[in-house]
């Protein structure tokens, strides 16, 4: 590590001084019970009902649960995966129970040291999960697979399928059944919301809902959403080409990832994973680097795992809502554009609107039309009825664009003195 830029260096200290409890491969909560190796997608595996929150910084009034279970790999095979329930002191009521909203999360990382359960923040803390709490919703939020649990109950290692939004798809409807096994004051109706990499998890329920229709389902929402590796063209394009590759030797034993990866890239990757590298570290360790293959795209094993794996063009069920920045540099508008009109021509009747945002980034995307997101979540719980046809729509701001703050200058820190705290 000492050879590492300093980028790199001192984000990778950041990011572990930002653990809750230490690595997860020292947590016993995070191993796999033998007993249920073959448990069918959606068992409760092991919970956690009342966490210790004094390592998280998370708001007060606000308790935390942690959950294992099954989920299905993106060949539907079996896989554990860890997740966290968020809960609300005033809980919203349903006839059946308190409302689930199920949270998924942005990129976190590709290790299982970057699983947000791990994170004193929960990884989004105020850009959504503290936020639907504290408006009373009971958050239930999945890591995905391969972050958090790193193996199998037999020993195999668990590989994170990055940016294979139906895996990660699976991994959001299986937590909601287990978290509803464990504790069933939970009603069985849920919303599901994403961002970037999960609001490409929640374009993915949406598509699985339309195959493997789940009881309880309402709607999803997607923001600022990843839909589909093969066409996006910005800078960040190497970056996600270079971090889906185990991913897709995960789905595809037949893909040896030298295919793509430059030898400069094959090294830049596998440092990502040994120095346990988050999304920060990660992003340090790859730019700049010569990462593809000039013909990168053009691979066969890429390409069907391109067409297996991206959002738009397939039919959805339920209600979907896209939202998405204009200005966002991390998941293209362009790219958004095409998966949104290649559904709305094929599936001309399915429920989907979308809401673009001027002069608008990517993470900013959350806080900038919040006020939309609760109100389509509360108005999926009232059962509000969602016309179909494909609905879109500009969102105006209230001041000129250039009056507003742009990106994230905060993060949250331990408060040590009496004074540190409003």
């Amino acid at each position: 590590m000492s050879g590492l830029p300093s980028p790199v260096l001192d984000a990778l200290k950041f990011e572990k001084a930002n653990w809750a409890k230490g690595s997860v491969l020292d947590d016993p909560f995070y191993k796999c019970p033998a007993d249920f190796a073959q448990a069918s997608p959606g068992t409760l595996l092991k919970v956690e009902k009342d966490v210790d929150t004094g390592p998280y910084l998370i708001p007060a009034g606000t308790a935390l649960s942690r959950i294992l279970y099954q989920s299905e790999k993106l060949d539907g095979s079996l896989v554990p995966v860890s997740g966290f329930i968020l809960w609300p002191y005033t809980a919203r009521s349903q006839p059946d129970g308190y409302p689930v909203v199920a949270w998924a999360h942005g990129t976190s990382g590709s290790d299982a040291d970057t699983a947000p359960s791990n994170h004193k923040n929960l990884w989004q803390h105020f850009l959504a999960p503290y936020q639907l709490a504290l408006q009373g919703y009971v958050v239930v939020a999945t890591d995905y697979a391969g972050l958090g649990v790193e193996k199998h109950a037999s020993g195999e290692p668990i590989t994170h399928e990055y940016l294979a939004s139906p895996s990660q798809g699976n991994d959001v409807i299986h937590s909601v059944k287990a978290a509803q096994a464990a504790f069933p004051e939970l009603s069985k109706r849920f919303v599901v919301i994403g961002h970037s990499q999960g609001g490409g998890a929640a374009w993915a329920v949406a598509q699985r809902e339309a195959t493997s229709p789940v009881p309880g389902y309402l709607g999803a929402i997607a923001i600022s959403p990843y839909t589909s590796f093969l066409n996006e063209e910005g800078k960040f394009s190497p970056l996600m080409g270079a971090a889906i590759c185990r991913g897709i030797a995960s789905s595809f034993p037949e893909f040896d990832p030298k295919e793509i990866l430059t030898q400069e890239g094959e090294g830049r990757v596998a440092m990502m994973f040994q120095t346990h590298a988050g999304v920060a570290a990660a992003i340090a360790l790859l730019s700049g680097a010569d990462l593809l293959k000039p013909d990168w795209k053009q691979n066969r094993h890429l390409q069907k795992h391109g067409k297996l794996t991206s959002n738009g063009g397939k039919p959805i069920k339920g209600p979907l809502l896209v939202i998405h920045g204009e200005s966002d540099r991390m998941n293209s508008p362009a790219a958004v554009k095409i998966a949104v009109e290649k559904t709305a021509s094929l599936f001309p009747s399915s429920q989907l609107e979308v809401i673009w945002l001027p002069h608008v980034t990517h993470a900013p995307a959350l806080g900038a039309s919040q006020r939309l997101w609760m109100d389509w979540i509360a108005d999926r719980f009232a059962g509000v009825e969602v016309k179909p046809g494909c609905q879109t729509s500009q969102l105006a701001s209230a001041r000129p664009a250039m009056a507003y703050h742009k990106e994230q200058n905060w993060y949250l820190e331990a408060a040590s003195q009496f004074y540190h705290t409003p």
